[in-house]
């Protein structure tokens, strides 16, 4: 049995701030958030691998704190910040926007201030600077954790907003001993270790579709293009030969019929509709079946079951409530694993708050009244837990021979699964 990497679903939210449970929401201080705080990771991650004169803990915090002013205004002042933002799109400069709206207060002003009544570090106050000047010296650490913090939330809101990278790292590619390419490849790492911390930030790296930018400013770096826009022009030899491969995969899968992959929707339709729907008041029921259509039809696979623990007199079970694909409704019902046989794959899911793979055949990861459902399919195992233990599961399978999920699909449906959880917290908060 293959472990996924990363638990199912947990904490909601990582920072202590007011308002930061809209984060599930993604609203504009929830960008800033998710956004500062990839900057931090980047900014740690840099002090070790360059061997800066600068804590590495140290930089994390000063870099998450660079944008303390903007995020302040966002949660306490959001029609202000509206403002400053149309400002912005209009061709205003960010200081001087803030100040035509904040009584000539810019956001680093804001951040600042707040920054000395709770009594920060020095350091952290200085590194809110705008326009850090260099370093002194290779042994100055409030030069260095000041341009850190300045290049490192410049990059990732520049990659956000598809803007162009070449005259920020013309600034610090030397000052720090960085090229884009080896930047990038760090943001992603940073991206991949972000979407394991909790819910909220994996959702929200999603909705700000960064990966599909560090794909976008990967391709244009080959070209010479520092932009997460997207590439235009020819397409990379080797991407077209990797393209070709997987079509030629996908036509010799040995006649299976296609997966059901929606023609009129994409994933992200089936997200921002789900989305949606948790904004107001829903149905359960009806938010479960539009889930479920969305792994079934949007990421593909042959059958899809969301199950639930049952307490009975007798024994605890996983049973079945909902299904699509090649399962009926009395197959559905049919779905039942007795939890105390505690050696097979669902409970050590269930248990471990795990997210599991089980190849097509694997010996002694089912009971014997499952095999009808499991034989010659490739299993995948998604609990649904809140707070750490174990309330439910989304049971996927493909069959033999069709590929394996990649790690974004992957990601995908733990979004989808995430959903079932913020659904669950709602449904049990209203109630």
């Amino acid at each position: 049995i293959n472990t996924i990497s990363g638990k199912g679903a947990s904490a909601d939210a990582i920072m202590p701030l007011p308002g930061s449970k809209k984060i599930l929401s993604l609203d504009k201080s929830g960008k800033v958030i998710i956004r500062s705080f990839l900057s931090g990771l980047q900014a740690r991650d840099m002090a070790v691998e360059k061997n800066l004169n600068v804590p590495p803990e140290e930089a994390f915090i000063c870099t998450l704190l660079h944008n303390l002013g903007k995020i302040i205004v966002c949660i306490y002042l959001p029609e202000k910040y509206r403002e400053i933002e149309q400002k912005i799109s209009n061709g205003m400069s960010e200081d001087g926007a803030s100040k035509a709206i904040l009584s000539d207060l810019t956001y680093n002003d804001v951040g600042q201030e707040v920054a000395r009544f709770w009594n920060l570090s020095e350091k952290a106050i200085a590194s809110m600077d705008n326009n850090p000047p260099k370093p002194g010296s290779n042994y100055d650490t409030e030069g260095y954790l000041q341009n850190l913090a300045h290049f490192s939330n410049n990059f990732v809101d520049k990659l956000c907003d598809g803007s162009d990278l070449t005259p920020l790292m013309d600034r610090y590619g030397e000052m720090l001993s960085v090229d884009a390419a080896e930047v990038v490849e760090r943001v992603l790492n940073c991206v991949e270790v972000s979407e394991d911390v909790s819910d909220s930030i994996r959702y929200g790296l999603n909705k700000l579709k960064i990966r599909s930018r560090l794909t976008n400013i990967q391709k244009n770096v080959e070209n010479g293009v520092l932009s997460s826009a997207k590439p235009v022009g020819k397409v990379d030899a080797k991407q077209a030969a990797a393209k070709k491969a997987a079509e030629e995969h996908e036509h010799n899968l040995d006649g299976l019929n296609e997966l059901p992959i929606s023609t009129d929707k994409s994933v992200d339709d089936f997200i921002r509709d789900i989305t949606e729907t948790l904004m107001g008041p829903f149905d359960i029921n009806d938010f479960y079946a539009n889930l479920l259509e969305g792994l079934y039809r949007g990421v593909g696979f042959d059958r899809v079951i969301l199950s639930i623990i049952s307490v009975q007199p007798t024994k605890m079970c996983l049973v079945g409530r909902f299904g699509l694909g090649e399962v009926d409704p009395a197959g559905v019902g049919k779905f039942e694993h007795d939890l105390a046989k505690s050696s097979y794959a669902i409970p050590l899911a269930l248990k471990a708050c795990k997210d599991m793979m089980i190849p097509a055949n694997k010996k002694s990861a089912f009971p014997d009244d499952l095999q009808y459902l499991v034989k010659n399919r490739n299993v995948y195992l998604f609990p649904i837990c809140i707070d750490g233990k174990g309330i439910g599961m989304i049971y996927l399978d493909r069959k033999a021979g069709r590929p394996n999920l990649d790690k974004s699909r992957i990601k995908t449906v733990r979004l989808f699964r995430d959903f079932a959880v913020m659904a669950i917290r709602k449904i049990r908060k209203n109630n």
